[in-house]
């Protein structure tokens, strides 16, 4: 079975991860860390990436790079041919250190650029770490939650500017973003079948830019439009009232159950979800995991 086709174009954003050959340590000391650190830096100023997140664990690492052109292969194999050099002449060892393939999936970075840079922070809570992960100093969630921006490899104002206010309020922001799904990290983001973090209208559109055929399924993509027209037409509730701020316990019940489809079946992100219904991403989000959680209990 052949490799799947990495779809390249300038602008595009990856969720990029790499695994330790046979699940090894890709780091032994902290100065493996730091070379790595200091090698995506010099390859971000080479390429012109951004480099929105990153997390090092012990075998594995996790990536959230944006690509000025359409080159991401090159870049990774330029990358990680420069680590295995650096760490087999270090180490006195011989062979490939990471496992086969690097895994990267494109990124809607309009709608789950902040999502996917909470999913990444979180990598040492889902490993079982103690630490708290804006404390993890091998992560780029302690440079969110600065109130300068001070760590020149990561570029967090991209991302914070999705939270209100000024950088302090934004960090302050984001730190409770962290904190709230902190004790229950598990919940993954939207895929489409391994290609996309991201709906069927950005897979589709990823496609044509990359000049490649959209490649059918047979199932018809369920929208945001189908969504909102099933549940008032269900609950008896006008699009008003349902997207305005109106607390009443029946109509809020109807505005959750159309947040929650609209993640989880439309594949829509918090962002984009919070600007629909006029809420805050955190609102939007506190909801969604309320709605798992309930979900989980009943069965």
């Amino acid at each position: 079975m052949g490799r799947p086709t990495r779809i390249e174009f300038a602008g595009a954003c990856y969720h990029v991860v790499l695994q330790g050959n046979n699940n090894r340590d890709i780091f032994l000391t902290t100065q493996d860390r730091r070379a790595f650190l200091t090698l995506l830096k010099a390859y971000k100023d080479r390429y012109a990436l951004k480099v929105y997140a990153y997390c090092l664990m012990n075998s594995f690492v996790h990536l959230l790079v944006e690509t000025g052109d359409a080159n991401l292969s090159k870049v990774m194999q330029g990358f990680n041919t420069a680590y295995t050099k650096y760490f087999n002449s270090q180490h006195g060892t011989i062979g490939h250190v990471f496992q086969g393939r690097y895994k990267a999936l494109l990124v809607d970075k309009e709608n789950f650029l902040l999502e996917l840079t909470r999913y990444i922070h979180l990598a040492p809570v889902r490993e079982g770490m103690k630490e708290k992960p804006w404390r993890y100093m091998w992560s780029s969630c302690p440079a969110y939650v600065e109130s300068e921006t001070k760590e020149p490899l990561v570029d967090s104002a991209a991302v914070l500017k999705g939270l209100t206010g000024g950088r302090l309020k934004q960090s302050v922001r984001y730190l409770q973003y962290i904190k709230e799904r902190a004790k229950d990290a598990s919940t993954e983001l939207p895929t489409i079948k391994g290609f996309c973090v991201g709906g069927p209208e950005f897979a589709a559109e990823a496609r044509r830019l990359a000049g490649i055929e959209a490649e059918g399924d047979g199932t018809v993509p369920v929208t945001q439009e189908t969504i909102l027209t099933e549940v008032l037409a269900k609950h008896g509730v006008d699009q008003e009232t349902l997207l305005g701020r109106n607390q009443w316990r029946d109509v809020s019940a109807v505005r959750k159950e159309a947040i929650y489809r609209m993640w989880k079946e439309a594949r829509m992100g918090v962002t984009q979800i919070s600007r629909v219904f006029n809420r805050t991403p955190s609102a939007v989000s506190q909801l969604i995991r309320a709605m798992e959680t309930s979900r989980v209990s009943r069965n």
